[in-house]
């Protein structure tokens, strides 16, 4: 079973409209959650999860109710790189969360497992990298430059990170696509409140268009 997560509803909106059959409909820590079928795959989706703390105990409470073999988080991310224009994909390889700063030396990169989703980005032509995450939303050019300078991250969201790491620790594969709405730093706001409502949903319709056509097998399906 896979999990579809996204940040705020409408980035979700697609797969619950794209449902050929809807087998559940409820609530996880004040979230909806509707099962269903898309094409051959049963999926979970759900949404509502701003910041690291409300997306790790999202997936882990989806983790804990449900027996799933994969979950992708969709949403919208800021560039840190000029070269990435508004509307582009970016597919999650790694995830570094760029506000925590351990005092004991650890490999700060997270690499989940994500071999099921292997078919599915060879299929899309996504710009696939590294993912930072952190709990705020980045308006200043500098910051968006420390993080891109510290990091060599491709883009910058809220979630991807903590959702990784709860997978990395349930031994679940996951995968960030995210949808470049805004370029972090001065304009970053303007240019969210601007293009999300036209881009936001852009990964869901993607992952839509593969799962009606298309069996996502993990490894360790269960």
């Amino acid at each position: 079973m896979i999990a579809a997560i996204g940040v705020l509803p409408p980035e979700i909106e697609p797969l619950v409209s794209g449902l050929t059959h809807r087998l559940e409909s409820t609530e996880l820590i004040k979230r909806p959650v509707i099962r269903g079928v898309i094409g051959p795959n049963e999926v979970v989706i759900t949404s509502g999860c701003v910041g690291k703390i409300e997306t790790a105990a999202l997936v882990q409470s989806i983790l804990d109710r449900y027996r799933i073999d994969a979950v992708v988080v969709l949403g919208a991310a800021g560039a840190l790189r000029v070269d990435l224009s508004i509307g582009t994909i970016v597919a999650g390889t790694g995830y570094i969360e760029y506000d925590f700063i351990p005092r004991v030396n650890v490999d700060l990169i997270l690499e989940p497992r994500q071999s099921c989703f292997s078919d599915f980005l060879e299929k899309n032509d996504f710009v696939s990298g590294l993912i930072a995450s952190g709990d705020r939303f980045i308006t200043t050019d500098l910051e968006a430059k420390k993080i891109l300078e510290s990091t060599s991250a491709l883009c910058v969201d809220m979630d991807s990170a903590a959702a990784a790491k709860v997978c990395i620790e349930n031994d679940v594969e996951f995968l960030s696509l995210k949808v470049i709405v805004d370029m972090a730093g001065s304009r970053a706001i303007e240019q969210y409140i601007e293009n999300h409502q036209t881009f936001g949903s852009k990964p869901a319709f993607i992952l839509l268009e593969y799962l009606s056509n298309n069996r996502l097998i993990c490894g360790g399906e269960k």
